[in-house]
């Protein structure tokens, strides 16, 4: 995983608030979570939920509650089986 990726998997890892399915959606949370930490987030943006921007670089991401079926040309925030942590999986081409 590159510099950019690594970064936004330590937001996850210890999110500002913890998600709630009940509260908030996948998506909503992901953005405010790095928004929270200072990233810049895009999301108006082609074949991608938001593109996240920094320094290093950029990233786009969709998001999805499960690993089934991913884009492989885009990056994913996915949520693991017990649906409590979020997950990088890295795009397979840049």
């Amino acid at each position: 995983m590159d510099q950019l990726a690594t970064f936004i998997q330590t937001v996850f890892d210890n999110p500002p608030v913890a998600y709630n399915p009940v509260n908030q959606t996948l998506k909503g949370w992901a953005l405010y979570c790095l928004r929270d930490r200072g990233l810049k987030v895009d999301t108006v943006v082609n074949n991608a939920d938001f593109e996240v921007q920094s320094k290093v670089g950029s990233m786009r991401f969709k998001v999805a509650k499960s690993g089934d079926a991913l884009d492989p040309d885009v990056a994913w925030i996915v949520l693991d089986a017990n649906g409590q942590q979020a997950k990088i999986v890295p795009a397979a081409s840049k």
